[in-house]
């Protein structure tokens, strides 16, 4: 299994062995230590403006992206969700609630399945009015909450 750091020298994200205690740089040979800084819990997010992959504290709130410019902003844990692509098994990231995600290596697309959350839908059914003993013309209104799963 590898895992990833950011080199120190030129900020190139490296791939290394799971274990090793330090890793060299292949473009500009900067060691850079692999053992996590005391607190840095570390993050990624696909940069909106170029599509590179950013690396951030998990604390960040928004991410400057150092090719393009662009300023990312961070969405909160609860609204992002991951899983394995159907077909190269690469960890992805999505938007909770979209129906599938396409992997960026090998265009492969995987239904993300049911949610698991719920909407509360409200339901207004409004009958055709009657006439009472008296007369009078009767609303005949009925509202009623369902959770919007589907009915066979």
């Amino acid at each position: 299994m590898q895992s990833q750091i950011v080199c120190h020298g030129c900020r190139n994200i490296l791939l290394y062995p799971r274990g090793a205690p330090s890793v060299c740089c292949a473009v500009c040979h900067a060691v850079s230590s692999t053992a996590p800084s005391p607190g840095m819990d570390i993050a990624h997010l696909i940069c909106g403006g170029c599509r590179t992959l950013l690396m951030y504290t998990r604390n960040a709130t928004s991410v400057r992206c150092s090719c393009c410019d662009t300023v990312n902003l961070v969405r909160p844990v609860s609204s992002i969700a991951h899983l394995n692509c159907g077909q190269c098994q690469t960890v992805l990231m999505y938007p909770y609630g979209a129906p599938s995600v396409k992997c960026a290596i090998c265009n492969f697309i995987t239904n993300t399945g049911p949610t698991t959350q719920s909407q509360n839908v409200t339901v207004v059914v409004e009958n055709p009015m009657t006439v009472d003993a008296k007369g009078k013309l009767v609303s005949n209104v009925v509202v009623g909450v369902t959770t919007g799963g589907k009915k066979y």
